[in-house]
């Protein structure tokens, strides 16, 4: 029997920061016991595409507060909470622009310790991690979960090569006729598992249909069940393999799932090759991507590894 975590909305505070001109907003977890100013280290946590705050990253956020780290999750631009239009576009950049201002937030911060500050991402949030590692070496170490690293590629051979173009063509016409008319175009977040009527949907596979359904709503009545057509194109050209050499020096740990058709345990493998050192490989047993979301051992197990990692780079 699957067995699902719930977060404790006690265990969080609102915050707002500015990003790009727009205010996102984000939770703040605090370490148990720590006083109002008392320094800690912090992390950083962005999420799955087209999630909000509510939803995967609380189950890190409690278990890394208890590690002792201040952690802050956010919802980024268009999405949840947060401010920007047009609502629920999603843009990888943007998403990478956003998790880059949470870090400068949490260096703002009288209760932090900015000598100590790290990034953690799951799903498309673990290769944003990678991005974000790249260009940003204020940050001291990076964990990336269950991560998104070659979209398009992972489409394709979900697809076929025919196949995909063909979809993507698709989406092509939908976004023309926005152009032309300047009427936003939307299609379905999550649809059921591909087969010939799969209609155009971010996230057409019944892993991803089970648990947003499901969550949406237990706890996130702002996660939005339609996204903008034109974020479709960009999302597939998201690739952060290239990105992962730039890492250096910046300390980097992988955690994937033995088996994840979602986002292919060969790509996590492909980055990590591509890193230099110092950097580690963790590879869970799952059946799934979604078991690193929400459930037993699967988050408990990944975020143990996440604070030992970073207990040991992000050194007083």
């Amino acid at each position: 029997m699957t067995e699902y975590l719930r977060a404790d909305p006690q265990r969080r505070t609102d915050v707002r920061f500015p990003s790009a001109g727009e205010e996102l907003a984000g939770h703040l977890y605090r370490p148990p016991g720590a006083k109002q100013d008392e320094r800690t280290p912090a992390v950083a946590l962005c999420g799955p595409i087209s999630s909000v705050k509510e939803q995967t990253l609380p189950h890190y956020a409690e278990r890394l507060a208890d590690g002792g780290y201040t952690a802050l999750t956010f919802d980024p631009r268009g999405f949840g909470e947060s401010t920007g239009e047009p609502r629920a576009r999603y843009d990888p950049w943007a998403v990478i622009e956003d998790y880059h201002s949470a870090v400068s937030h949490l260096l703002t911060r009288t209760d932090v310790d900015p000598a100590r500050v790290g990034i953690v991402g799951v799903c498309m949030g673990g290769g944003y991690a990678v991005s974000l590692a790249a260009r940003d070496k204020r940050i001291g170490a990076a964990v990336a979960i269950a991560g998104g690293y070659d979209i398009g590629t992972t489409f394709q051979q979900g697809f076929g090569v025919a196949g995909f173009a063909t979809y993507v063509r698709r989406i092509n016409d939908l976004v023309q006729q926005q152009y032309e008319d300047g009427e936003v175009r939307y299609v379905p977040t999550i649809a059921h598992a591909l087969d010939d009527d799969t209609p155009i949907a971010v996230m057409p596979n019944d892993e991803a249909y089970e648990y947003y359904d499901r969550t949406a709503g237990e706890d996130a009545p702002h996660w939005p069940r339609e996204l903008t057509a034109d974020s479709l194109p960009v999302y597939f050209a998201y690739n952060a393999v290239a990105a992962a050499p730039l890492v250096a020096p910046t300390p980097l740990m992988i955690i994937h799932g033995t088996q994840d058709a979602a986002l292919l345990p060969e790509f996590a493998q492909a980055t990590y090759d591509a890193a230099a050192d110092p950097k580690e490989m963790v590879w869970l047993e799952t059946d799934n991507h979604v078991q690193l979301y929400d459930q037993e051992p699967y988050v408990p197990d990944a975020a143990r590894h996440a604070i030992r990692w970073l207990d040991a780079q992000l050194t007083a």
